[in-house]
Order: structure tokens, then C-alpha cells, then sequence
């Protein structure tokens, strides 16, 4: 079922999309085909009376399986090339939940973040990575003292999303707002290239399996040929 695609030119890429498209057909298939099987299991464990915590836990997998490589489809059909994962800055998530996970901290030097959500396609909406945040005065004791402290916890999305406007071009900006309103990808974000400047904007779709695995997919480029 798998494929190892190569393109040496422009002219063979979209033979390789074609081909991801179609490969992407088949991988569904594969899972729907587990999710049956799974799913009968399911039916004989509830008919004896078994315990379906695992099967149940396995039909889930299956079907968030399922919505990751329906939206990577939607992406290569869409016309998004598919590039070779890189360390990115990521500036919006796509969620639907109204607040964060909660999140405390009593560093001044604390970073939180939103989590995608992995969501299926057309569904959240874009958010900044970095949540709105509040904070209030604790007080503890301490060697047999009070003590006051500041801590800091997570309130709200930003629905404000913090892109550099005034370093990117528009035409840039028009082609992340066009994949933003897609609603496929489950984070967006930019390669920055600190010698010369010329960032490479993506979309990424994060695998439910976890460890790092995503799929990166080439959104907008610009170059200042006076860095060359």
C-alpha cells in the first residue's frame, strides 16, 4: 500500500500528488475496513456481556485515524503540495472549545499554548497559539511564614491571531487566509530563515499517534533577492 515518490523536476510533482491522492483512497479504505471488524467485535463483546473498554478504545483510534487522512486528502486535492517536515513556528491552532486546557504557573518567565484539537475539516476556528491569561495573588506558607506569589492561569483563546503583518507580503497573507478559511489544517505556521529573511508559510495536520508525527503542506513563499 505504500508508495516512496520522487520528483526530480516541477513537472513530475503533480503525478506525485495524483498519486498521494489515490494512496490516501486506499488508506481510508484500510481503515474503514478495520473499523468494521472492530466494530463487530464490539457487537459480540456487548452480546456476552465482555468488557469493551479496549475495543472501544481501538474503534476511537481508528476513527481519529480516519478524520486525519480524510483532511490530508482534502489538502492534496485542494492543491497543497506536501513537503518534508521542518521546525516551525507556529502562529494559529484550530479549535472549537471556547477555553483552553487550564494551565497555572508561578514563573514570570511561563509560556502557555492552545493545542489543536484535530478536528475533522470545516469545523473550529483559528486561534493564536498563545491563550489570553489572568493572574492572581496566592498566599502560602513557607518556613513557617506567609507568603504572597503570583500566579498565572490560562482564561481564554485569543481569537486575535498574531501574524507579522508588517514583515510579510500581502500576497502572502491573501494565501494563509485562503488556507485558514479551508479549515483543514490543523496548525499554521512559518519557517523562518534568520540569514536572509524570506519565510516559508505552511500548514500542518498532527497525527493522532502522537510522537511528533505531522504532515506539512506548503502554503506561500516570497524571497528578497537583495539577501542573495
Amino acid at each position: 500500500m505504500d508508495l516512496n515518490l520522487v520528483a526530480l523536476t516541477p513537472a513530475e510533482i503533480a503525478p506525485a500528488q495524483d498519486a498521494l491522492v489515490a494512496w490516501c483512497g486506499r488508506k481510508l479504505q484500510a481503515l474503514a475496513d478495520e473499523a468494521d471488524e472492530l466494530a463487530l467485535h464490539q457487537q459480540l463483546a456487548v452480546t456476552n456481556g465482555w468488557n469493551t473498554s479496549v475495543v472501544t478504545a481501538a474503534l476511537n483510534r481508528t476513527a481519529r485515524r480516519v478524520t486525519y487522512y480524510t483532511k490530508m486528502r482534502e489538502a492534496l486535492q485542494a492543491g497543497y503540495l506536501l513537503v518534508p517536515n521542518m521546525p516551525v513556528e507556529v502562529l494559529a491552532v484550530r479549535v472549537q472549545r471556547a477555553a483552553p486546557r487550564p494551565q497555572t504557573s508561578t514563573s514570570p518567565w511561563h509560556t502557555f499554548q492552545s493545542r489543536p484539537e484535530l478536528l475533522p475539516a470545516g469545523v473550529g476556528r483559528y486561534v493564536d497559539d498563545q491563550p489570553l491569561e489572568a493572574s492572581h495573588s496566592v498566599e502560602e506558607v513557607r518556613d513557617g511564614k506567609p507568603v504572597t506569589k503570583t500566579e498565572f492561569y490560562t482564561t481564554a483563546h485569543d481569537d486575535d491571531v498574531d501574524f507579522p503583518i508588517a514583515l510579510t507580503k500581502p500576497q502572502v497573507l491573501d494565501a494563509v487566509a485562503r488556507a485558514m478559511a479551508l479549515k483543514v489544517f490543523d496548525q499554521i505556521g512559518r519557517v523562518q530563515n534568520r540569514t536572509s529573511g524570506d519565510p516559508i508559510y505552511v500548514g500542518q495536520l498532527l497525527d493522532p499517534r502522537g510522537n511528533g508525527r505531522c504532515a506539512t503542506f506548503f502554503l506561500a513563499w516570497w524571497l528578497d533577492t537583495t539577501t542573495l
